[in-house]
């Protein structure tokens, strides 16, 4: 695992990454001032819409993001070869030191939207409500771990399954793209959206209940699932 994250936090393409979110995030930020999360939300009050706003509206990074991913885990191919010095570890130690580091970097440049969002409006609404920002943030931040993390495990099955980047890349922001339109006009139609690990983030950072069984639900199911099929694709690749 150590090792999964030095080869990360060494990566150009990660951090070129992790600086281009927070710069969109930073120079974006005024614009949810006066529509925290879209027209029904209203305008933001606080530092807590601003940053609920930003995670409510950062389907679209999801793109970016989960392409980021998989670029930098398909470099680990060569041949459709994982270049993986085992060093007598297992695969299956292999795989989750993989997938655990993979998830905690990528959910970081996911955060990393509101809180530059954060940093551009504090000049404006300040450090007020000390107590409801902790909630709020601290439930935002929460249900985009969960619900974040099962897009990323798509990206990164798809990589485990193609073992090749280029492709990985194509299919990735094709599928996370396509899920996106259909959120989008899922929820303008009334088609069944529930399914949707995006839409439960935005169904929780809009609910002033902190218990969201039904997101976390969600969360459970996609994960579980698509760890169950990365590691199915991943014991088919071949370790040197």
């Amino acid at each position: 695992l150590k090792m999964e994250k030095y080869q990360l936090s060494h990566n150009i393409f990660y951090w070129c990454g992790l600086i281009g979110i927070f710069l969109i995030g930073f120079f974006t930020a005024d614009t949810y001032v006066p529509e925290a999360m879209g027209p029904m939300g209203g305008a933001a009050t606080s530092l807590a819409d601003i940053f609920n706003g930003m995670v409510y509206d950062s389907t679209f990074l999801l793109i970016i993001i989960s392409s980021i991913l998989a670029l930098i885990l398909g470099q680990e191919f060569s041949s459709r070869t994982i270049l993986e010095v085992n060093a007598g570890h297992s695969r299956k130690t292999i795989f989750f030191a993989k997938v655990i580091s993979y998830l905690i970097a990528f959910n970081i440049m996911a955060l990393v939207y509101p809180v530059a969002g954060c940093i551009r409006e504090s000049v404006r609404f300040g450090i007020t409500e000390a107590g409801n920002l902790c909630y709020q943030v601290s439930k935002a931040i929460l249900y985009s771990l969960l619900l974040n993390s099962a897009t990323f495990l798509i990206a990164i099955w798809i990589v485990f399954w193609l073992r090749s980047s280029a492709r990985a890349i194509a299919v990735t922001a094709l599928v996370t793209f396509v899920l996106s339109l259909y959120l989008g006009y899922g929820m303008m139609f009334d088609l069944p959206v529930a399914f949707l690990a995006t839409y439960q983030i935005r169904e929780a950072v809009f609910s002033v209940t902190y218990f969201l069984p039904w997101a976390i639900l969600v969360s459970v199911v996609w994960i579980v699932a698509l760890i169950t099929f990365s590691w199915i694709s991943f014991r088919k690749c071949e370790l040197k």
